[in-house]
């Protein structure tokens, strides 16, 4: 039995570290503009680099813009909630950040909203702003044009003014992106709690996988949305999954040590999960000339996402 449980974790830790390789990384925040993805140019980078500094000092409030290449397979509100866990956006006392983030190759935006600024900018308005203002820019290529003005109308929302009603932004917008969003997610759940199931039949047996799989199942779901009854709901439905796709195996008893379990993991934690929160402990000290650090700002998941 202890072997058993010895197995368990050591899965674990691995699809862990399989998690943490895959996703992107978190970059150092050293400006208020951040385009790695190289999507501006150098002169409208400087100047609304230098802007944002600007406003920064005035405001107290801080807005950053985010460009990367990729994130798959994390949607564009995973990835920004974990910058904004990271780089801690605002300041600590009125947790007035904003991120704006642009995924190149995926063609995916986000905007995050730190708590103190879900009133002056609510979900609704971080939609329009992404696919009213921003999108109509990038699918024309005027990557500065667009992300300059998406910046201009957040600070006059911050100021306290409403933005301009579109006649022909479309209410069903985005009910459709959710929906879509949420779909994705459940096939990607499914598959995942798929190959978890077949991974663990070799390792344990058909019984002993499906258990095993409903608690990595529980414990990354737990982990992901915060909730201990979600993590518990998805755990059980992963056991379903596991159950199901290892039928045969399961009537027939098969194996209960499932054959030869091997360890085939090189290393530890070394991926782009653990470089980018690595930056959290050390409050991203400015060893640059004109460093730029976030304030100590909290996030409470206010934002919305968009594409074009």
């Amino acid at each position: 039995m202890l072997k058993i449980y010895q197995k368990i974790m050591v899965l674990v830790s691995m699809l862990l570290t399989s998690f943490c390789i895959m996703a992107a990384a978190v970059p150092e925040l050293r400006s208020p503009v951040m385009d790695t993805a190289q999507m501006m140019s150098p002169q409208a980078r400087q100047e609304l680099d230098q802007h944002l500094r600007q406003y920064s000092a005035t405001t107290g409030s801080q807005i950053v813009v985010l460009t990367v290449p990729r994130i798959a397979p994390e949607t564009p509100f995973d990835y920004a909630t974990r910058v904004m866990q990271s780089w801690q956006l605002g300041r600590s006392e009125y947790n007035d950040g904003v991120l704006l983030l642009l995924v190149r190759d995926e063609r995916k935006t986000h905007l995050a909203v730190g708590r103190g600024l879900e009133g002056a900018i609510p979900d609704v308005y971080a939609k329009r702003l992404l696919q009213d203002v921003l999108r109509p820019y990038l699918q024309k290529g005027k990557m500065d044009e667009g992300i300059r003005e998406t910046v201009a109308q957040t600070e006059k929302l911050i100021a306290g003014e409403r933005l301009p009603e579109n006649t022909q932004r479309q209410n069903s917008n985005r009910d459709d992106f959710d929906l879509d969003e949420i779909l994705g997610m459940s096939v990607m759940w499914l598959v995942f709690s798929t190959l978890l199931g077949g991974m663990f039949r070799g390792a344990f047996g058909a019984r002993w996988s499906v258990w095993a799989t409903g608690l990595v199942m529980f414990l990354i779901s737990w982990l992901i949305s915060g909730s201990l009854f979600i993590g518990l709901l998805l755990g059980v439905l992963a056991m379903v999954v596991a159950w199901l796709t290892g039928l045969g195996a399961f009537v027939s008893g098969g194996n209960h040590d499932g054959g030869v379990w091997r360890d085939n993991s090189s290393g530890g934690f070394n991926g782009g999960l653990g470089r980018g929160l690595g930056h959290g402990g050390d409050r991203f000290s400015d060893n640059d000339s004109g460093g730029f650090s976030g304030g100590g700002g909290g996030f409470g998941g206010g934002g919305a996402s968009g594409d074009w």
